[in-house]
């Protein structure tokens, strides 16, 4: 799972992925758009439901505090596995 957010001063991203070893690691990364104020989070959870509990509680407190999900359309070909835009 993967989301972005956006205000007009500051950016988000909230995403979880799963680890070799089974556990599931929430990344949260937050930047300044106007600054290069930013930083970094990983929180390791050992269960999916908690994991994505808290993904759905961040993924609401941004939106709370007036962030804007950013809905990234992929430009890649359907049929193309490098990302080319091509038909192959």
């Amino acid at each position: 799972m993967r989301v972005e957010f956006k205000t007009e001063k500051r950016g988000y991203l909230l995403r979880l992925d799963q680890d070799l070893f089974g556990a599931f690691i929430l990344y949260r990364q937050w930047w300044g758009l106007l600054n290069r104020r930013g930083g970094t989070k990983r929180q390791v959870f050992f269960d999916e439901e908690s994991a994505v509990r808290e993904f759905r509680r961040i993924q609401k407190t941004r939106l709370r505090r007036g962030y804007l999900s950013v809905d990234r359309q992929s430009t890649v070909s359907p049929g193309c596995q490098f990302g080319c835009g091509c038909d192959d």
